[in-house]
């Protein structure tokens, strides 16, 4: 069954449209576009995510908010502060807040509804810092260790990914037996 996404203002299918490396979901009337909780990590800045997250969550729940545009159950319709900063709220480096923007959230689907132009509200993302020499250190041993295996895997070799799942459960110290035990009991997502 094939996903459909509606706008909440008209009810017309989005399209899902990628944009880079960020996709979401467009409406073909111009009322704006619906982009999940993970996507906006590729346009938008962490701290502003953040927040988005924790405002939507805490927010009262109504039965008056637009429908999500994945399950129709009504959204809340937040405020959230921006800053020209990436620093979480309230930490050294943490600047004033210099705007806002309203968006519409679905804590079920993790899902944000953006109305024209809401989205240029957020700051956009900042770089990442370049590793330090003791991540980079740390990743080295990672490639070491695992890399051939994960490559192995990616590329579809046969029985490499078990190979790989292996070799990084017996680095975690747990059986392979001992892991799928666990693995079965974990509710499935």
């Amino acid at each position: 069954m094939a996903l459909t996404a509606n706008c909440p203002n008209c009810h017309s299918p989005l399209k899902l449209t990628p944009n880079g490396s960020f996709d979401s979901w467009v409406c073909p009337e111009g009322h704006g576009l619906a982009a999940t909780l993970s996507e906006l990590y590729e346009v938008a800045q962490e701290d502003e995510i953040h927040r988005l997250w924790d405002l939507a969550r805490s927010a009262p729940k109504s039965d008056d908010g637009r429908p999500c545009p994945m399950c129709e159950r009504p959204m809340v319709a937040i405020t959230v502060p921006t800053d020209a900063d990436e620093s979480p709220e309230g930490t050294p480096g943490d600047g004033p807040d210099t705007g806002e923007a309203p968006v519409d959230v679905c804590t079920n689907d993790e899902v944000i509804w953006f109305d024209v132009s809401e989205l240029d509200e957020f700051p956009a993302d900042l770089p990442d810092a370049q590793p330090t020499a003791e991540q980079e250190a740390a990743l080295a041993e990672i490639r070491e260790n695992f890399g051939e295996s994960i490559a192995a895997a990616m590329a579809g070799e046969t029985g490499s990914a078990d190979h790989a799942a292996d070799r990084v459960v017996d680095r975690l110290g747990m059986s392979g037996r001992a892991f799928r035990v666990y693995s079965s009991r974990a509710p499935s997502a």
